[in-house]
């Protein structure tokens, strides 16, 4: 590209940066987010998005330095030590460009826009750090992640990019904002083909088009999709979960969740000692994970597990349930009622005195043969080894981090706990957010069947959402605790939310869950519906949105199961409608990408299929689940609790069985639901 070019050229003339005004402080001391307040001591200039950095861009004629992260980003920390606190990086930022810093968590419409620029740019998806260079009118001209300070590994350092750049704005600036407006246009031109695609029906053939590519990318060796780094993918695995309930499904769905979860119970992306998931592999076989704990990568696979644990019984599914529950609430549970975001990949390591990727979870092998001895427990080095544990380690400086080998030991497990408990817990970024606590609620009303305890905490989970999430009667997307949130929430959050009330209305029969559920759907229709299209945001920068997921579920799918639940419990057609409109206006992805959109995939078949609601008096509607659950594999149902005596089972358009008796019911109703 030839703005590329005269920027490397450009290098032979630039000058060296005077130096800038030291400042012991920048702007982002003012913000609430921890990302933020990371990075207010470094002496690079920051300022948070907003009108007063784009002015000063304006005013200056500077080009924009964006930088989106969030706090417990491995690779962002890495940046900052390297880049962000480094003098003579802040003496060219500062004169040259205006600093500009997001939580991608904190305003994720922001994060979503540029990293669809980052995968025009670079024709790669992107990641955190992400790194964007704007013109002073914020027209993207350059895209990349994480950029080493100098260079290394061919590829070009931060330094001498910067002063190619401030090289190239001073003496060509035509070229770089030709090369900007080219980007500029390439975006809407996308943006209209999405508008442009035209619908395709909804039928059988997306689900079993979806089995087939999820067969075609499997690896069966390992479970999972694809090769390292290697990611969950939850909402996949409760989608071929669900779709392998359903009369006539290919067996080969059921097979390939089942593979992958036992893959991951038994490997280093699962926390074997303390429990909970880690965010993704860094190989293919599930051992080296990215030592970050997120609680929306927990909350949909507590859902999975659940899922599985109640299709086939296995106690290992439970086990699992029970331990990341345990560990959400031991780590992660704020006295509110919420539970914050995620840990971070890095920890203290004390005897350096500094912090290293996955020190806390990670064990040296001298040290735990001692305590294991110390505690009396015999063949030591035997059942360390089926941990995985070797003297030479799989990480830095001869550390194991453990996956299983061989057999658990719920005795050694004890002993490796309780080493952690001398070490630093890893920084926890304690934001509470709206959608993120519903999705865990949602897993949480998903795994009571298993114990009911969990539908108690999911419903203490929904009730504080609306108690510290709710400000003046709106909706927020996030708070810090002991703070007055003031990021009003977006299109994920009320669907997330949605979600959940309907989950809390099935575990309590409370009205008061559907009447706030209904209330927050229209409510979203207002605020986020514009020309037929979902944007995931309110105000001028906001993103339509689509039905494929990203790091969690797909909000727009989500929202599709939302209006067809709550159609079908109140028998509303326009609520069906909306449903129908979310799912074929963006139904070409469910035929051309079936597996990036599994939500969205199983949203159809339920618009296809129907919810089936079945209705019981208020002191048997319980017990009717229960039976109901164990005995009809059809993931589309719903309960409601009636003044009639009847059992009775109905579609949004008409009731089909009736009975006094609960048994003759539920064996009626599993001829019909064939």
């Amino acid at each position: 590209m030839r703005v590329v070019k005269t920027i490397l050229c450009s290098l032979l003339i630039f000058s060296a940066a005077t130096a800038a005004e030291k400042e012991p402080i920048n702007a982002l001391i003012r913000e609430e987010s921890p990302y933020l307040q990371q990075h207010a001591h470094n002496p690079v200039h920051w300022m948070p998005w907003g009108k007063a950095a784009f002015a000063k861009a304006k005013k200056e004629n500077k080009p924009i330095f964006l930088s989106i992260g969030y706090s417990t980003c491995h690779w962002c920390h890495v940046m900052e030590r390297e880049s962000f606190e480094n003098p003579e990086v802040a003496k060219v930022l500062n004169r040259y460009f205006v600093a500009v810093k997001v939580d991608r968590e904190e305003k994720p419409q922001i994060d979503r826009y540029y990293q669809n620029v980052h995968r025009l740019i670079t024709r790669r998806a992107g990641g955190w750090p992400l790194t964007i260079l704007l013109t002073p009118d914020r027209k993207p001209f350059f895209a990349a992640t994480y950029i080493p300070r100098e260079d290394r590994y061919g590829q070009t350092g931060l330094l001498k990019l910067l002063r190619a750049v401030a090289a190239t704005w001073r003496t060509k600036p035509a070229e770089i904002e030709e090369y900007a407006d080219r980007v500029s246009r390439a975006l809407r031109r996308l943006e209209a083909q999405g508008e442009e695609a035209k619908p395709v029906p909804i039928d059988r053939r997306m689900e079993r088009e979806f089995v087939r590519r999820a067969k075609g990318s499997f690896d069966s060796q390992h479970g999972g999709w694809g090769g390292a780094p290697k990611f969950p993918r939850a909402a996949t695995l409760v989608a071929l979960l669900q779709l392998s309930r359903l009369e006539g499904s290919d067996p080969q769905g059921m097979s390939m969740a089942l593979r992958t979860l036992d893959a991951m119970a038994r490997g280093g992306i699962y926390d074997q000692v303390e429990g909970g998931f880690f965010r993704y592999s860094t190989d293919a076989r599930w051992r080296i994970p990215h030592f970050e704990k997120m609680l929306y990568t927990n909350a949909e696979l507590i859902e999975a597990y659940a899922l599985a644990a109640r299709l086939t019984g296995k106690a290992e599914y439970r086990r699992i349930v029970r331990e990341t529950v345990d560990d959400l609430l031991a780590h992660y549970r704020d006295p509110g009622g919420l539970f914050y975001g995620a840990s971070d990949a890095d920890s203290l390591d004390p005897q350096r005195g500094k912090k290293e990727e996955g020190y806390y979870f990670s064990y040296d092998e001298t040290e735990s043969l001692e305590a294991l001895q110390k505690a009396g427990i015999p063949d030591a080095k035997a059942k360390l080894a089926a941990y995985g544990m070797s003297s030479g380690g799989n990480l830095p400086d001869f550390r194991t981090h453990l996956y299983l080998r061989g057999k658990r030991d719920e005795a050694v497990r004890k002993v490796l706990a309780q080493m952690r408990k001398n070490r630093p817990y890893p920084f926890i970024d304690r934001k509470l957010q709206t959608g993120w606590n519903a999705l865990l609620a949602h897993a949480l009303f998903t795994a009571a069947v298993l114990d009911s305890r969990y539908a108690r905490l999911g419903r203490e989970t929904v009730d504080a959402i609306l108690k510290e999430l709710v400000q003046k009667g709106r909706l927020m997307h996030q708070k810090l605790p002991g703070k007055t949130p003031k990021v009003p929430a977006l299109l994920e959050d009320y669907s997330f939310l949605v979600s959940a009330l309907i989950d809390a209305y099935e575990a309590s029969y409370e009205s008061r869950y559907l009447r706030k559920a209904q209330a927050l759907l229209d409510e979203a229709k207002r605020r986020f519906r514009r020309d037929g299209r979902w944007m995931d945001a309110e105000g001028n920068f906001s993103n339509p949105l689509d039905l494929e997921g990203g790091s969690y579920r797909s909000a727009l799918a989500v929202l599709a199961l939302d209006y067809l639940r709550l159609a079908a419990l109140d028998e509303n057609r326009e609520d069906q409608a909306t449903a129908r409109q979310i799912l074929r206006s963006r139904s070409a992805v469910l035929r051309e990408y079936p597996t990036a959109a599994p939500t969205a995939v199983l949203a159809a078949d339920a618009l296809r299929r129907g919810y089936v609601v079945l209705k019981a008096p208020r002191d048997r509607i319980a017990e009717l689940r229960r039976e109901a659950e164990g005995k009809l594999d059809y993931p589309f149902l719903l309960f409601k609790a009636v003044e009639d005596p009847l059992y009775q089972a109905c579609r949004i358009d008409r009731c089909f069985v009736y009975e006094h008796e609960m048994m003759r019911f539920v064996s009626k109703l599993q001829k019909r639901l064939k």
